[in-house]
C-alpha cells in the first residue's frame, strides 16, 4: 500500500541527509515531491533519485528566508502537480558554539532567519493550498534541543523550541479546516553535520553516551518513517504533537 499515493509534498533542505532521505521515502510512498534547497547540486540528486525509483520529484533552489523565492516555489509545486497537501519543514541552520555573552547578534538573527523565520514563510504561503485542497500536513524539524538545553547552544536551543510552539499554533488555529502541523524532534543523528565538530561518529556517540540508553545514534531514515507517517492519513488525529525520535535520550 502507498501511504502517501495522490498527495503532493513540498521538502525544504531536501539536498541534506534527514530530509533528502524523508523526500526520498515520500517518493517511494506515492508522494509527488517538490525538493527544495539553496544547493542545486545535492536537491538535484535528490530530485533525480526519485524519479529514477519510479516515482515524481522536481528540484527547485530556493533560500526559505527569502519571501518571493519562496512563494514562487510554492506556486511553481501547484503549477505542476495541481496541488499540496504536505509540507516538510527542516531547513536549519546550527549556529558555532559560544556561550550568549559571546554570541554575535549576527549569527543569532541568521539562526533565527532560518529555523523559524523561514518555517514562518514557507507555512504562510503553504496554507492557502490546503485550505483549497481540503486539508494538509504540516511535518516541522525540531530537536531534542528543543526540548532540553544543550550547553554553549543558546540560538539553536530557542530556535528549536520555537519550531514546536508554531507547529502548537498552526495546528490549534486550522483545526477547523482538517490542516495538521506536528514537530519531529530527533535526537543525534547519524548525519554528515554531526562530523564538523567531531572526528567520527564513535566520538559523537561516546559524547552523548549518558543520554543514548540504546548506545547508538539514530539514522535519517528513522525520521523518514515518522514523517511519512505524518504525512499520510493513518495520523489524521494527530495535531500539535512534539515527536521524539530519540531512542529516549529524552527519557533520561
Amino acid at each position: 500500500m502507498l501511504r502517501l499515493k495522490g498527495k503532493v509534498a513540498f521538502v525544504t533542505a531536501a539536498g541534506g541527509a534527514i530530509a533528502g532521505s524523508t523526500a526520498r521515502l515520500f517518493g517511494k510512498e506515492g508522494a509527488a515531491v517538490a525538493c527544495v534547497d539553496i544547493n542545486r547540486e545535492s536537491v538535484s540528486k535528490t530530485a533525480a533519485d526519485i524519479v529514477a525509483a519510479g516515482g515524481q520529484a522536481i528540484p527547485i533552489v530556493c533560500d526559505v528566508t527569502d519571501e518571493s523565492a519562496v512563494k514562487a516555489a510554492i506556486d511553481k509545486t501547484v503549477k505542476t502537480f495541481l496541488k499540496l497537501n504536505v509540507v516538510l519543514n527542516a531547513a536549519a541552520f546550527a549556529d558555532p558554539l559560544l556561550p550568549l555573552h559571546q554570541l554575535d547578534l549576527n549569527l543569532w538573527q541568521k539562526t533565527f532567519d532560518v529555523n523559524i523565520t523561514g518555517m514562518f514563510i514557507v507555512t504562510k504561503f503553504s496554507i492557502p493550498h490546503m485550505l483549497h485542497a481540503g486539508g494538509g500536513s504540516f511535518i516541522n524539524i525540531s530537536s531534542i534541543y528543543g526540548a532540553r538545553a544543550a550547553r554553549n547552544r543558546p540560538a539553536y536551543c530557542s530556535s528549536k523550541g520555537a519550531v514546536r510552539m508554531l507547529s502548537k499554533s498552526v495546528a490549534v488555529d486550522y483545526a477547523k479546516n482538517n490542516i495538521r502541523a506536528n514537530s519531529i524532534l530527533p535526537g543525534p543523528v547519524e548525519t554528515p553535520r554531526l562530523l564538523v565538530a567531531n572526528k567520527n561518529m564513535e566520538d559523537v556517540v561516546e559524547r552523548h553516551k549518558p543520554h543514548l540508553p540504546a548506545a547508538r545514534l539514530g539514522h535519517p531514515e528513522e525520521i523518514a518513517k515518522t514523517a511519512v507517517f505524518l504525512g499520510s492519513d493513518e495520523s489524521s488525529f494527530m495535531s500539535g504533537n512534539d515527536c521524539f525520535v530519540d531512542g529516549a535520550y529524552n527519557a533520561i
